[in-house]
């Protein structure tokens, strides 16, 4: 089997979410700095560390590898999963999700299970494409269509 590379989908909201943090705290970065230049090491740290939990999931992916399932959180953040540890995949749409590990740019993402309680997250641009192939690659193929 080839390896088959999945792009994040990024709903309008999280776009607009982006922009509007973007243009709020811009100002809040350069002008206390007008006043005081020290503010600036207060501002510009908080605003990287607030910018890269937004900007780093654009830069992430999800890939079907021969016998593993990879995903790219971000810049730095990385996991494998074996096929043979997971347990189910289901397409949801919702706010929030109940992995703290999650490539989540979109209402709309798949849930995946694996091991005995594990959970991430993913949101690519085509969920149903995604589960698709990801059940023919899995063992427990016939486990996961059924959900």
């Amino acid at each position: 089997m080839q390896v088959k590379r999945f792009r994040p989908k990024i709903d309008k909201l999280y776009r607009i979410l982006l922009t509007v943090t973007n243009a709020l705290c811009l100002p809040l970065l350069f002008i206390p700095t007008l006043f005081s230049p020290v503010t600036l090491f207060i501002t510009l740290p908080l605003f990287v560390f607030v910018n890269y939990f937004f900007v780093s999931p654009l830069f992430g992916y999800v890939e079907l590898r021969e016998t593993e399932l990879f995903i790219k959180y971000g810049f730095f953040l990385k996991k494998t999963i074996p096929y043979a540890k997971i347990r189910s995949a289901e397409k949801e749409r919702k706010f929030y999700c109940e992995s703290m590990m999650a490539l989540k740019n979109a209402l709309e993402h798949v849930n995946i299970k694996y091991n005995t309680y594990d959970v991430t997250t993913v949101s690519v641009e085509d969920n149903d494409a995604f589960i698709e192939e990801l059940c023919r690659r899995t063992a427990a193929g016939k486990r996961l269509q059924a959900l």
